[in-house]
């Protein structure tokens, strides 16, 4: 499988999800990353997907990975800390928050 095949499943997921279709934006996004585990798009984008059914543990673990994947990738800092300020993890909300300032400071 290549690049390519990774993508192809993206773009389902990414279909999936705008049609809120969550478990099967999963399973399309879960086979990117079986065949490109190093695309952090395609953790974040997961992360998303376990946020909109409320798995707030999933969606935080699919963003730690996401960031370990690509630290300068703001996107994931965002899902991390909203998907612990769901579990009223606030502090450690906050902290991610302020770990993704400092990556990009000028992003509101």
């Amino acid at each position: 499988m290549s690049d390519h095949d990774a993508e192809a499943k993206k773009e389902l997921g990414n279909k999936a999800f705008a049609a809120k279709d969550y478990d099967e934006a999963i399973k399309h996004y879960t086979s990117a990353i079986a065949i490109d585990s190093k695309n952090c798009v395609y953790y974040s984008n997961r992360s998303a997907c376990y946020g909109g059914k409320k798995d707030w543990a999933a969606a935080a673990r699919d963003a730690k990975e996401c960031i370990k994947v690509n630290p300068a990738f703001i996107k994931g800092y965002y899902r991390l800390a909203n998907a612990q300020s769901e579990q009223n993890e606030f502090d450690a909300a906050l902290a991610t928050i302020k770990q993704g300032l400092a990556i990009e400071p000028d992003n509101p």
